[in-house]
């Protein structure tokens, strides 16, 4: 059987060699994922093509073929070149016994359509919310777009064949779905939680002295506006001048650094904050969580976010908005509403000054990270391929 998997992703294309490259987890590993299941898999996409690939991740693998769209650049690209990518979608889908789209994605839209008319089957990935992605992103057309784009998303996860959702509950409740066959699997990847990694955490806050500056991190693409990096500013803004001086805040993250360079600027918190750049998901992760005090994720749109569970895995005390489904990871104590930059400023105020609350959420969140190990999240997927095999 031949799957072909379809997602608006911009995947890396290095210059001198044509190989292909992910800034996220679309990487050679995940492909094993349906490889496991289908002969061949096809991705089609778009791409972008790069000198120096060095801090991106390979995303080809044996028996894995990419079709990208070189020419679509996002946003509007989308609509006025909607022929081109329309012809090659109906082209490729017509090839494949297995059309799976992960959403939300105008691409993966405009291949529902033609699905759902034409009467053929496709699964669900629903790993995030077009109406917070849109109302959030920045601007006046997203806004526009917003309740276009939600109401289409909700009628093409609804008439899916099979869906799985990357949170429990909340993408459940905003896109329902009538398929027959649906799970739920967060998309994140952690192979093994060490026991060493809490302890390890524990001796690094009981050694941590007042006199030290309190280091933060935040990763994210660096360029998006709904990450909520504003509120989080304005969040240090309001801290009393004795608690910000004793503030460090580290951004790792891909992405043209301008608008949060304009930001940090109007802040004048140009002395505490640091700009790291892209870092390697896996091991280059984990290393700057392990060195961070506590993590900060203040984002105004996601599905169930991937790095969140990455930091309570290192053992990370993490504050956090409630957007999505981020209530279903860490206790409400610690979350604001998406904007709330009051909110997180007493939050940061409060675990500035007291280290000892560190330890308590430290030992939660990595307990809680166990839920979410690979082994345990891929027992999921493979029951829910094998249940669209056996269909």
């Amino acid at each position: 059987m031949k799957a072909l998997f379809i997602h608006d992703h911009p995947f890396i294309k290095e210059k001198d060699t044509g190989k292909v490259y992910t800034s996220g987890n679309l990487n050679s590993d995940l492909w094993q994922r349906y490889l496991k299941h289908f002969d061949s898999l096809t991705v089609l996409g778009r791409c972008k093509e790069e000198i120096d690939t060095s801090r991106y991740n390979l995303a080809e693998k044996e028996n894995v073929e990419f079709k990208l769209f070189n020419e679509v650049k996002g946003g509007a690209d989308y609509y006025l070149k909607s022929k081109t990518i329309k012809r090659v979608l109906i082209d490729e889908i017509n090839q494949h016994d297995i059309i799976i789209l992960r959403m939300p994605a105008i691409i993966s839209t405009f291949a529902a359509d033609y699905c759902i008319k034409n009467n053929k089957k496709y699964i669900v990935e629903v790993v995030g919310c077009v109406w917070d992605a849109n109302w959030n992103y920045g601007g006046i057309f997203p806004k526009i777009l917003a309740p276009y784009s939600f109401f289409k998303m909700k009628d093409v996860v609804k008439k899916a064949g099979a869906a799985i959702y990357v949170t429990e509950k909340f993408l459940q409740h905003r896109y329902p779905t009538n398929a027959a066959i649906f799970a739920s699997a967060s998309n994140v990847i952690i192979k093994e939680v060490r026991e060493e990694v809490l302890s390890n955490r524990l001796e690094k806050i009981k050694s941590k002295s007042q006199n030290e500056l309190f280091h933060m991190g935040v990763i994210g693409n660096i360029e998006v506006k709904y990450k909520g990096y504003d509120v989080l500013l304005n969040a240090i803004k309001r801290l009393p001048i004795s608690l910000q001086k004793r503030v460090k805040v580290s951004f790792v993250g891909g992405g043209n650094p301008t608008y949060l360079k304009s930001l940090i600027a109007q802040s004048r918190l140009d002395d505490q904050v640091e700009i790291i750049g892209k870092l390697k998901a896996g091991k280059e992760i984990f290393n700057f969580l392990d060195q961070i005090d506590f993590y900060v994720h203040p984002s105004k749109q996601e599905g169930l976010p991937r790095v969140v569970i990455e930091a309570m895995s290192r053992a990370c005390p993490i504050l956090a908005s409630s957007v999505a489904g981020t209530p279903e990871l860490i206790s409400e104590e610690f979350l604001h509403n998406p904007g709330d930059s009051k909110k997180l400023s007493e939050d940061l105020a409060r675990l500035i000054q007291n280290p000892d609350l560190w330890k308590i959420i430290a030992k939660q969140n990595f307990e809680k990270s166990k839920e979410y190990l690979f082994p345990v999240l891929e027992k999921r997927r493979e029951d829910f391929f094998q249940r669209i095999k056996n269909s």
